[in-house]
């Protein structure tokens, strides 16, 4: 294959691909009277592409708030925009389930039986984290959040309460020596 100075290797240039469109060939895209037809509403650009903002500009951008209507309107209940979502698109955002209030008492109580009052509310607290686990498991109807904080205040209780429990039988085994002492002389 030899070519000289002067001819196109890659033939005429009439047969050539023009991605830029500048030649004076036929639209790939068709002819605006086939646009105009194809698009009553006269919203789509130059590509034939309709524009989601329902007008645009001689260049081609779109102008925001030209015949715009809500997009997330018509979406069910668990489907929101989104913070991050594009313009036409739905996010799906599950909601936090409520949180315990029985857990975040059991942890309030069994924090304060460890901290401030000696152990003497830590069984309240116990009952009331025991309670908490309940809602929180998965199994209930429906369930609802606050595990974690659940579980923190039902070990805290149990701490409490083993705390109370010693502390009980110290002194009460602290009256029985006494006792003893008392009725053998001592």
């Amino acid at each position: 294959m030899s070519t000289q100075w002067g001819q196109d290797p890659y033939g005429p240039s009439s047969e050539r691909y023009d991605p830029y469109g500048s030649s004076a060939s036929a639209d790939p895209y068709g002819s605006a009277e086939q646009h105009e037809a194809a698009d009553p509403y006269g919203t789509a650009d130059r590509h034939g592409t309709a524009d989601p903002y329902g007008a645009a500009d001689p260049h081609g951008a779109p102008q925001r708030g030209a015949g715009v209507q809500d997009p997330y309107a018509s979406l069910p209940s668990g489907l929101s925009q989104g913070r991050y979502a594009a313009p036409g698109y739905a996010v799906a955002v599950q909601p936090a389930p409520q949180s315990s209030g029985l857990g975040i008492a059991g942890f309030v109580v069994g924090l304060l039986g460890l901290t401030l009052c000696g152990t003497l509310v830590s069984p309240v607290g116990l009952v009331l984290s025991i309670l908490g686990m309940r809602e929180t498991s998965p199994t209930a109807t429906p369930p609802k959040g606050g595990r974690g904080l659940t579980i923190t205040g039902l070990i805290l209780s149990i701490i409490g309460t083993v705390a109370l429990l010693l502390i009980i039988a110290y002194f009460v085994v602290m009256f029985v020596i006494a006792g003893v002492a008392a009725s053998s002389g001592y």
